[in-house]
């Protein structure tokens, strides 16, 4: 995929022009008599002394302007100072001044250039040609590689779907070759990685930043039973569909009827007990009381469980409402009982993404004919059947999958010797 071009913005450029000259925003004034540059005020949001009323008020005017004052960042001044940057920074009618900004005073601004017409509209290519042969492209790519890391402010987390990277260096390696500053813009754009006034090497990052899609509903309806016999797993098998039994069956001269034509949904049966095995004699009589089984549903508020055989049958799982040492028993013949609940798994994948910690847990363990408490040594249960939730261990593989790559881009800050890393992540729009 080829660098995206840089978008010629008039609008932005004719309202960032009748704001400077209004005089309603402190800090936003003219930097020179020709009316060519302009300051825009540039304190951190995370100062003590920082007013966002006023040293965020342009940021504010433009994410109103675009209509991107939603309820989520109506109080967030990083967000409206990101947007605005990163469309000066796409502009081809922006340029930034490095060399006349003031970052370390009490009110510090950066200076940004109206580009004429007659210097707009290189490509990506062509920019790194002029900068190569000394064209007028050298302050932007000397602006793009000095930005302070004071002020590096991100959007809120989201999601990486995809990320694919072509070099002809590591970025490692090129790191490594000495003092370098680096800059990496959403979308597809281009990063630019340099070494006193020159580009050091540059490299094509190609980002879709974009919120997870919920599993479909045909998605959500499998499970996976695994059964175990005092600590020895014998039975392992994977069901589509919003329904399972698990249940026993007698040992007849007739093997049992398979189980598309026995009540429309399938049935695991549990095995007989193993030759040899610690407890068999207790498994032997434990069995038959499980002939009528359990049977599990899922539906679109999460995973129920019903009971109707006569051996007792206790559960323990993340959405449990007991305490972990309390166990959890399944009454016979009454309402099905929630096991595991989808609203809270979301939650759970939601905080996991924003905070970090152990990951959801996508499981939940019966056990039959003995109390079963989170803490209990599970290989001495006689039964113990763990039903996992396909469609939930892909949604957190993912997001970990996402998670690392997002890692892994946080890292260069570190390996950067300079120590200065600006990560812009923008929203792809949807294609329909």
């Amino acid at each position: 995929m080829g660098p995206c071009k840089a978008r010629n913005t008039r609008k932005l450029r004719s309202w960032m022009v009748e704001q400077v000259t209004s005089g309603r925003y402190p800090g936003l004034v003219w930097d020179d008599d020709e009316q060519t540059m302009f300051r825009i005020p540039w304190k951190h949001a995370g100062k003590q002394d920082f007013r966002s009323d006023e040293d965020a008020a342009i940021f504010k005017a433009w994410a109103e302007f675009k209509g991107k004052m939603t309820d989520e960042s109506r109080n967030e001044p990083a967000i409206w100072k990101t947007r605005l940057r990163c469309a000066l920074n796409k502009s081809l009618e922006f340029e930034e001044v490095a060399e006349r900004a003031q970052l370390d005073i009490s009110e510090p601004f950066k200076v940004y250039r109206l580009v004429p017409d007659s210097e707009q509209g290189l490509t990506g290519n062509e920019e790194l040609t002029a900068k190569r042969a000394g064209g007028k492209s050298r302050r932007r790519t000397k602006r793009r590689a000095t930005e302070s890391s004071e002020e590096d402010e991100e959007l809120p987390e989201k999601q990486m779907k995809e990320e694919s990277v072509t070099a002809p260096l590591s970025v490692e390696e090129i790191l490594s070759r000495g003092e370098a500053t680096l800059q990496v813009e959403g979308g597809n754009q281009q990063i630019f990685i340099s070494q006193g006034s020159g580009i050091l090497e540059e490299f094509q990052l190609d980002f879709r930043i974009e919120t997870n899609p919920p599993p479909s509903v045909a998605e959500e309806d499998s499970f996976h039973v695994a059964v175990s016999y005092s600590g020895h797993e014998v039975l392992s098998r994977e069901v589509q569909g919003k329904d399972v039994r698990i249940t026993y069956h007698t040992p007849s001269p007739l093997p049992p009827t398979p189980a598309p034509l026995m009540g429309g949904f399938p049935r695991i049966f549990l095995p007989e007990a193993p030759a040899g095995l610690q407890g068999g004699r207790d498994l032997v009589q434990l069995l038959p009381c499980m002939e009528k089984g359990v049977v599990l549903t899922s539906n679109h508020t999460g995973v129920y469980l019903r009971r109707y055989c006569r051996g007792r049958v206790y559960w323990i799982g993340p959405h449990a409402a007991a305490p972990p040492e309390t166990p959890n028993k399944i009454q016979r013949d009454a309402e099905p009982v929630l096991i595991f609940s989808k609203e809270a798994f979301r939650q759970e994948l939601e905080a996991y993404q924003q905070q970090g910690g152990d990951p959801p847990r996508c499981d939940v363990t019966l056990c039959f004919g003995e109390e079963l408490v989170t803490t209990d040594d599970q290989s001495q249960k006689l039964i113990l059947v763990k039903i996992t939730f396909p469609w939930a261990e892909k949604q957190v593989q993912t997001l970990k999958t996402m998670m690392a790559s997002f890692s892994f881009l946080q890292s260069l800050t570190s390996q950067s010797p300079t120590g200065e890393i600006t990560i812009n992540l923008v929203p792809v729009e949807e294609v329909f």
